[in-house]
């Protein structure tokens, strides 16, 4: 075999590895109890996913509900944020603020605040729910009362990778190309 054809041999390989390694290796949204480490729920999510948190506000004694949305850097974006009353850690509504208000509830939309993870502790009165692609996880039913959550998106590639390929614009653009083609 001449070399000519052996080096495309690799080459094609080589993509082959890449494409397979793209493919099996997706961004996920992974929820985990943070005081035992251990994972709650693992599933496979894309740029755009949107996913629901919501609770039984301590003081309003009203439910809380956040929609959240898998951001292209891999982070969690915050998207609107809707509930009955104001109360403690709960937003301010202010003039230039896009909301409406509905059947007794506030719902403040368009929202662009980013964050690298949601963390928070539950109780069984606080009734955290996470919603995301039509299942419910009942996270304050599901660990121990005053257990720490952190909900946190990890990206397609290894970490170091993928923080390589952030910094070349190049490299980002065609990952991100081909995970959109893969998807």
């Amino acid at each position: 075999m001449s070399r000519r054809r052996l080096a495309w041999l690799a080459l094609a390989g080589g993509l082959l590895l890449l494409a397979g390694a793209l493919y099996f290796d997706r961004p996920e949204l992974v929820v985990v109890d943070a005081k035992t480490n251990r994972i709650l729920l693992r599933t496979r999510v894309r740029v755009g996913d949107r996913f629901t948190l919501s609770y039984l506000h301590s003081v309003s004694k009203s439910r809380v509900s956040g929609a959240f949305e898998v951001t292209p850097a891999y982070e969690i974006g915050v998207r609107e944020t809707t509930f009955a009353s104001f109360g403690p850690g709960l937003p301010d509504v202010r003039v230039g603020d896009d909301y409406e208000v509905k059947d007794g509830v506030i719902r403040l939309k368009n929202l662009r605040q980013t964050l690298p993870e949601l963390s928070f502790f539950v109780h069984p009165y606080t009734e955290h729910r996470l919603d995301i692609a039509g299942r419910t996880l009942d996270l304050s039913g599901g660990v121990t009362a005053g257990s720490r959550i952190s909900i946190r998106v990890t990206p397609p590639l290894s970490p170091r990778l993928w923080r390589w390929a952030q910094a070349r614009p190049w490299a980002s653009y065609v990952v991100n190309t081909l995970l959109t083609h893969l998807g």
